[in-house]
């Protein structure tokens, strides 16, 4: 019995260890090609995960909300900050210091 349940926090872990990872590079790339159509440049070409929680999406089921954020520059010195946000695997808001906030 506790091999099983060992197990199953084995692969539960393993399940939110991959979508983390998947969420992380949807974020990402929405942030990449956020500041190319606004011609500045994506700061150390990451996001970083600053908020987490559950929420439910237009279907009525739960998923883990996320926020990232990131760093990006008009003119190569001054450092402005962004904001990615997730619902499961779907952008749901993209806001950027110096632009208004994008909503899909």
């Amino acid at each position: 019995m506790s091999e099983l349940f060992i197990i199953l926090i084995i692969a539960a872990a393993a399940l939110y260890w991959r979508a983390a990872a998947l969420s992380k590079e949807i974020a990402a790339n929405a942030a990449r090609r956020e500041c190319n159509l606004n011609d500045v440049q994506l700061l150390d070409q990451s996001v970083n995960l600053i908020r987490l929680s559950a929420s439910r999406d237009d279907n009525d089921r739960w998923r883990l909300w996320r926020a990232y954020r990131f760093e990006y520059a008009t003119n190569g010195e001054d450092r402005f900050v962004g904001r990615v946000t997730t619902l499961g695997q779907k952008v749901t808001r993209i806001e950027m210091e110096t632009f208004g906030p994008l909503v899909h």
